[in-house]
Parts: C-alpha cells; structure tokens; sequence
C-alpha cells in the first residue's frame, strides 16, 4: 500500500482556510482523515468516538455516510486526477458500527465513468473487519482546469513523494 499524501496539510497558510470535515487535520471536530492507495482502491482507517454516537454505542449514520462520501472525493481526486462533487449517494445500511468494536477500515473504488460522472462503490468496516455498510456514490467532476481555477486542486502529482 502506498500512502497518500494530503497537499492542503503541508501548506502552513492553510491551517485558518482548510476545514473539510472529513480530511483536514486542522480542523478539530472533524474526521481527519488519511489514505492510502493499494492498486486500484483506496483505503481509509479511523477510530470511531463516542462522540459521535447516534443510537448509545452506535455510531452515528450520517457521520458513516460522510466517511464514505469523503473516500469517494479522494477517488476521484486520485484515480480521475480532477475534482468533483456528490451528484447522488445511495447507502445501505448492512449492520450498526459499534464505537466499541474499535478502528473502522473504509475502502472505495472506481466503477465507471459516465461522462462526466465517476461511479465509485464503497464499503465500510467495522473493528472486527465485518462489512456494516455500502454505498454507490454518483460523482460530477470537473474538467481538470476548472478544479485547479475553482477548487484549489493540485494536480495528482501534489498527493504522491
């Protein structure tokens, strides 16, 4: 597996401007998420808070939606070398993630492309590596101009040593 490395982190001007909920390290609350890349998929590990509970022990289903809705942007990022935005996300919701179980392991891949829409397929796992949800996740991307112009995105080259 090769890491992934995040562009906004190492830009010390970005810690006031770059909040994403999901990945960015700056920003408290949020998910701070990491990635790494093992051939065609992308993989994520994060420790669930209790903070974070919907039902008691449970972790809450939007912020399992948003885990897998941030893999899917990295997807696109990396495997489309452009950005993107939810255009529509269908999530199933196999089995409860308990907080107790320990680290989740969230993995995304890159089904097709449709134009300009990335159909990538999620899954999320919980601590004892047992498949607790799914989604299919509909992305318009951007032409790659537009993203770096409007949507600060680096070039794919920014995310590797």
């Amino acid at each position: 597996m090769r890491k992934i490395i995040n562009p906004w982190k190492a830009n010390p001007d970005n810690r006031h401007d770059y909040n994403c909920f999901g990945c960015s390290p700056f920003n408290e609350i949020g998910l701070q998420l990491e990635f790494w890349e093992n051939d065609e998929e992308l993989i994520a590990k994060w420790m669930p808070r209790k903070s974070l509970e919907g039902w008691m022990g449970v972790l809450h289903g939007g912020i399992q939606a948003t885990l897998l809705d941030e893999i899917g942007g990295w997807i696109v990022m990396i495997k489309l070398k452009t950005a993107g935005v939810t255009a529509a996300m269908n999530v199933t919701y196999l089995k409860p993630v308990k907080v107790s179980k320990g680290q989740v392991t969230v993995r995304a891949h890159l089904v097709a492309t449709e134009g300009r829409i990335a159909k990538i397929s999620c899954s999320l796992f919980d601590g004892d590596n047992v498949e607790c949800v799914i989604a299919d996740i509909d992305y318009f991307c951007f032409p790659e101009n537009v993203a770096k112009a409007r949507y600060h995105y680096p070039g794919v080259d920014a995310f590797y040593e």
